[in-house]
């Protein structure tokens, strides 16, 4: 520190500058001291300018209102890639392929843009597309122009010949079948104890349907069944034994099943369409329409693929094909789609009535589905989508919707036992007796 000459002042002289400033100005006004020549000389060269910069910089970084606004900046970033990378890029691609499929027409010309290259195929041995008896709908005139007597629709979901709690749930709903009717979402056999039963309770109620995946796999094996009987019957004994023993080796639970079943429940069960078009309900937006896992937005009933209809979950974003499998790159749930594309709907109404200058026409209507089949996701209830597969038959919840003919809807359920076949279950009896304690009987099943 330079030394600092400091003015002499004489007894009773005042100041006339504040103390500190002759310590810390004054010493500036010493001729020589600021020169090149003297040992107090501050340079101002490049390497001076840069080590104040570097030591200001420091200064700035270890400041706490700096890092802590570094470290927000840091958060903002991060969360700005996590928000586009998660939710805006798919929203954006779910917009751009609604659009796009809205912009296609039902025709067999435009449908590569919308469902593959090929039409769907035509099956005579199911029924593809059934509209419910408006007799059976509430709040509908019928078709003598009578109010239909009908007060509650009851829409239940995955059944899997889980009669017991199938009586259960319609205890607890109160169902009267005079003024109820119920509809099954398909999925009605397999799985639980009592198939049969199921379909017999159905049919004795006079309950309408759609074909599920489990229902179709049963019917094919009852065809295959029926196909070999006919076949034995043109071949010798060595041949029959030899085609009914490579047969049963396929599915032997599913075979006893589908021996099990009379003709008539068959005949119930082979009835059940693949898509149920219910109409008009107040509690819905737009028509109902049924079905057992889902529809392709943007392609008319009669162009659905029946396997699609019975197995799909997720659907693909750029081709809009669906699969049966719950996850895929590039896909996403079919119902998310399905209600984004509905919510367009209007609006593409609106575009198209701008364009033809204000004269309007028929549009395409809002649809509502009601399906089963995805029991991973449960319950799912969106606007314009209404998923009632619950798991029963793995121990979860029978799941009922019931509206009414004042436009209310409600869920109903009620608890289920855990129908899933445990593994064998292998005890060493020695061990058993050695420590005393009882066990399962060898071969056995456990809970």
């Amino acid at each position: 520190m330079p030394d600092i000459q400091l003015p002499a002042f004489r007894s009773g002289q005042r100041l006339r500058k504040p103390l500190i400033e002759y310590c810390t100005n004054e010493w500036r006004n010493t001729p020589g001291y600021d020169t090149p020549n003297s040992p107090h000389f501050v340079g101002d060269t490049f390497l001076d300018r840069v080590e104040i910069l570097v030591d200001r910089s420091i200064a700035v970084i270890r400041a706490p209102k700096f890092r802590r606004l570094l470290l927000l900046l840091v958060v903002m970033t991060v969360s700005s890639i996590v928000l586009w990378t998660k939710i805006i890029a798919p929203f954006l691609q779910e917009e751009r392929a609604t659009w796009s499929s809205l912009n296609k027409h039902a025709d067999s010309a435009a449908n590569a843009g919308v469902f593959g290259v090929n039409i769907r195929p035509r099956f005579s041995d199911m029924t593809h597309l059934q509209t419910l008896d408006r007799s059976l709908v509430p709040g509908l005139l019928d078709e003598r122009g009578e109010l239909s007597n009908k007060k509650r629709l009851v829409f239940v979901g995955d059944i899997h010949g889980c009669r017991e709690e199938l009586e259960q749930l319609l205890k607890k709903l109160k169902f009267d079948p005079v003024t109820d009717h119920l509809i099954a979402v398909g999925d009605i056999v397999n799985k639980g104890p009592d198939s049969p039963g199921v379909i017999d309770l159905l049919r004795g109620y006079k309950a309408s349907c759609v074909r599920g995946n489990h229902d179709d796999r049963l019917l094919l094996v009852a065809d295959e069944l029926q196909s070999n009987t006919l076949e034995s019957k043109n071949k010798d004994q060595q041949g029959s034994e030899h085609t009914q023993q490579t047969s049963l080796k396929a599915d032997d639970e599913e075979r006893k099943l589908a021996k099990s079943l009379n003709s008539e429940q068959l005949a119930w069960l082979k009835s059940c369409p693949v898509i149920l078009r219910v109409g008009q309900l107040k509690a819905f937006a737009g028509e109902a329409v049924v079905v057992h896992a889902g529809l392709v937005p943007g392609l008319a009933l009669d162009n659905q693929d029946p396997a699609s209809v019975m197995n799909m979950r997720v659907i693909d974003l750029a081709t809009h094909v669906p699969s049966k499998k719950h996850e895929r790159e590039g896909s996403v749930p079919w119902y998310k789609l399905w209600n984004r594309y509905q919510r367009l709907i209007p609006a593409r109404e609106r575009f198209a009535r701008l364009k033809s200058g204000g004269k309007s026409r028929a549009g395409e209507g809002q649809t509502t589905v009601i399906y089963g089949h995805d029991a991973k996701l449960g319950l799912q209830m969106q606007k314009y989508s209404k998923g009632l597969d619950t798991g029963c038959a793995r121990g979860g919840k029978l799941t009922a919707l019931v509206v009414d003919d004042t436009g209310k809807q409600k869920v109903v359920q009620i608890g289920c036992k855990d129908r899933r076949k445990r593994p064998p279950v292998q005890v060493d009896v020695d061990d058993i007796l050695q420590k005393g304690k009882p066990g399962p009987p060898v071969g056995g099943y456990v809970d």
